[in-house]
């Protein structure tokens, strides 16, 4: 059941029909293309920027310098999104948030309480934005995710409409390569609401190439509508995993930076959606918990990105950190 918060959002956006890209006609938003010509907001208070300011640690700089989205994991998080905002208002960035909440997240029981606790969050989301304009990436796994089922579907639906209502660009999360296939992740993305958002992320928090994702979502988008997608170069640097190790993966590379300009089909950037450097979790190894930063992740990362200048990856290695 939707719920009441979402429901009445607001219905009057233009819609048009696009036959042939999906398994039935549907009405489809018109793109806006947010990232066309767009320069990404640089959040220069993030953790592994304070950490770098703490530890006088330049060789962090291939991270701190380069523009990352911000995840919004719960109303806490919301006070600090003013200031991202007056940031983004003052330097003409597009800033880029990650909405991760929905009840049972990760299919273990996480996130929001319940779906009308998850409306009001969206609700929140929405009066914080205000006037302002964001890329949001909505809830990474969400669409994938084994507990997918029609409650999580129309709980997705309706906070896709009430965020592009406001003015926000959407893209809802696909998922990655390896995961599910392009048929069946489209109809998941259709149930959810995909028809009303700008279009959907691929490989966030993941590790599959550029390549294979571009690959992957072209068949996707073919099935929704021509949407188009935002990659995720964060951590994939380095080939993907074969035994799809998720878990702060060994080894592990950055990417290539994020481009509003990526000269691919359908892929309206390449952004870090992961913050590089933080944690996927405690996963044996004496980790960190999820979202906390560790310089010696991002040191790895650093060290072993191949499109790197060679003295950029030096300097990591040289680099004195602390193990977590």
């Amino acid at each position: 059941m939707r719920m009441p918060l979402l429901a009445g959002a607001l219905a009057g956006v233009l819609l048009v029909t696009l036959g042939g890209c999906g398994s039935d006609d549907e009405a489809y938003a018109p793109l806006r293309h947010p990232f066309r010509g767009a320069t990404l907001l640089l959040d220069a208070d993030s953790p592994a920027a304070q950490w770098q300011g703490r530890h006088d640690a330049a060789w962090l700089d291939p991270i701190t310098r380069t523009p990352q989205a911000r995840w919004l994991t719960g109303p806490e998080d919301l006070t600090e999104v003013a200031d991202g905002l007056a940031d983004a208002r003052r330097e003409g960035g597009l800033p880029v948030l990650v909405v991760y909440d929905i009840p049972n997240l990760d299919c273990a029981g996480g996130g929001a309480r319940d779906g009308r606790a998850y409306a009001r969050f969206i609700d929140q989301v929405v009066e914080a934005l205000g006037d302002s304009r964001a890329a949001v990436i909505l809830e990474p796994d969400a669409v994938a995710a084994e507990c997918f089922d029609d409650e999580r579907a129309d709980l997705l639906a309706d906070a896709v409409r009430l965020l592009a209502d406001a003015g926000q660009y959407v893209y809802l999360d696909a998922g990655h390569s390896r995961w599910r296939g392009p048929r069946e992740t489209a109809e998941r993305l259709r149930r959810a609401g995909v028809a009303r958002a700008e279009g959907f992320s691929v490989n966030v928090s993941n590790r599959q190439s550029t390549a294979d994702s571009h690959r992957w979502g072209l068949a996707v988008s073919g099935l929704v509508g021509g949407r188009e997608m935002v990659i995720d170069t964060s951590r994939n640097g380095l080939p993907a995993p074969p035994d799809d190790q998720w878990c702060n993966a060994t080894p592990q590379a950055l990417g290539v930076p994020p481009t509003t300009d990526p000269g691919l089909e359908r892929v309206a950037a390449l952004l870090w959606i992961k913050s590089p450097g933080e944690s996927d979790g405690p996963c044996g190894r004496g980790e960190p918990d999820a979202g906390v930063f560790s310089p010696a992740q991002a040191r790895a990362l650093i060290a072993d990105a191949p499109w790197l200048p060679a003295s950029a990856r030096e300097a990591a290695r040289a680099a004195s950190a602390p193990v977590t």
